[in-house]
């Protein structure tokens, strides 16, 4: 090995191999997926890069933790999470004024007023919502309890969540509500003083992700 070194190669490193996306629970930020055709015209042969991970905390353990993905495409946005092997969940954020054209208000109110832990929440007639929400609404959905859940920023598919308090957490109270063939649902974050997040959520197949692409490798 010495005379190697004499002509400056004994200390060559073997290049890594390249990253390689195999599946959507292994995306980083910088990373670019692909949906092929699909009825949610949102993801529909549309191509995403990932922007931010953070987590969503309802207990203590692995089986209490969501890990999402954020995706954007020039000004939309999407949450992605990994359901299991085969299926992924999608999400777009509701604003108050289009999530009124698909459930009544009161109906929204006497949900998230309740004091019950189950509840109802039915769609409105399908010829008064708006086409584009067809595809990611279900006509009832079901509350599956109400609770406090935290929100983490950043990467924790690998890391615990921090067991101290004000480690920059956000609390809320998570109320989420399931089509009875689990393939549609709606999730309502309250948090301090009242402000509301609202997602609905459509599973489908992983094999409409069409393509995964690492982010490109940053020269030294």
């Amino acid at each position: 090995m010495g005379w190697l070194k004499k002509i400056g190669l004994g200390g060559m490193k073997e290049e890594a191999a390249p990253r390689r996306l195999e599946h959507p629970r292994d995306l980083s930020p910088g990373d670019m997926v692909q949906f092929e055709f699909a009825s949610q015209a949102e993801i529909s042969n549309k191509t995403f890069t990932v922007t931010r991970l953070w987590a969503l905390s309802t207990g203590e353990g692995a089986a209490h933790l969501q890990i999402y993905y954020g995706l954007q495409e020039v000004s939309r946005q999407l949450r992605l999470r990994v359901v299991d092997e085969e299926q992924i969940e999608i999400a777009i954020e509701v604003l108050p004024d289009s999530l009124l054209t698909i459930f009544k208000q009161h109906n929204i109110i006497d949900l998230l007023e309740s004091e019950e832990p189950m509840g109802v929440l039915k769609r409105r007639k399908l010829e008064k919502v708006p086409e584009s929400f067809h595809p990611w609404t279900a006509p009832l959905y079901r509350r599956e309890g109400v609770l406090l859940a935290y929100r983490f920023e950043g990467d924790y598919r690998t890391q615990p969540i921090p067991d101290e308090a004000d480690a920059g957490e956000v609390g809320c109270d998570y109320h989420c509500l399931v089509s009875d063939d689990r393939q549609h649902s709606v999730e309502f974050r309250v948090f301090d003083g009242g402000r509301t997040e609202v997602h609905l959520c459509a599973v489908i197949p992983r094999r409409k992700l069409e393509a995964l692409w690492p982010a490109p490798e940053q020269s030294s």
